[in-house]
Formats: structure tokens, sequence, C-alpha cells
């Protein structure tokens, strides 16, 4: 299924912890890989003003972003954060992953924020 693209998600994958020890015998941390962005739809399902203080303003904000499977891949599921940005809103800020569903038939990612 084609997605009619009106912005891009930006995510970092986490990299899984080494089992190695650094030099001084402490175990190695994970971090996060490079920032991946990929065109997706984004939904609005809910927006006001009247919501927690972010980036000095009152922000509180539900959406659905859609993309294709081939873009984000099953390592998706990792993901906690991601970044959205909007073609005509321009950056709308960064969320947590509420929920996400794969949906094999059509090839497309819905990820709730």
């Amino acid at each position: 299924m084609q997605i009619f693209p009106n912005g891009t998600l930006s995510y970092a994958l986490p990299t899984q912890a080494a089992q190695e020890l650094d030099a001084s015998g402490w175990p190695i941390e994970a971090s996060s890989s490079t920032l991946r962005s990929v065109p997706c739809t984004i939904s609005t399902l809910s927006e006001d003003r009247k919501g927690r203080y972010d980036d000095g303003r009152f922000r509180n904000c539900q959406y659905s972003v859609t993309c294709n499977m081939e873009d984000v891949g099953t390592e998706f599921c990792g993901v906690k954060y991601v970044t959205l940005t909007h073609e005509i809103k321009g950056s709308l800020g960064s969320f947590t992953v509420q929920r996400i569903e794969f949906y094999t038939i059509t090839m497309t990612v819905e990820i709730w924020i």
C-alpha cells in the first residue's frame, strides 16, 4: 500500500548492550545508534494548548503516524521516542511511543504517540 507522506518520523535505534567489559572491568553501556528519518503520514488525533508545558508553550497532543514497513523494518519495536516534523507546520516535537501495530497485508506500520 502506498502512503502519502506529509512529514518525517525521526528515531534512533537502541543498540544491544555489549557483553564485554571495558579496561576497568565495568560492563559497556548500550547507546543509541545514528538518527534515522523516514517519510510518514501524520494524522492528528487530538491537540490543544491546555496540556503540559513543552518548549515554552502548553501542549497536549496525540498523533497517529503511518509509515511503510520497508522504511522502518521490524527493528522499530525497540524504539521508545520519536521526533515528528510536518511539512507545513514544521517541528511537532519529540514524543513517547504509546503503541506500534504492524500490518503485514498493507505492509505499513502505525505508531500512536
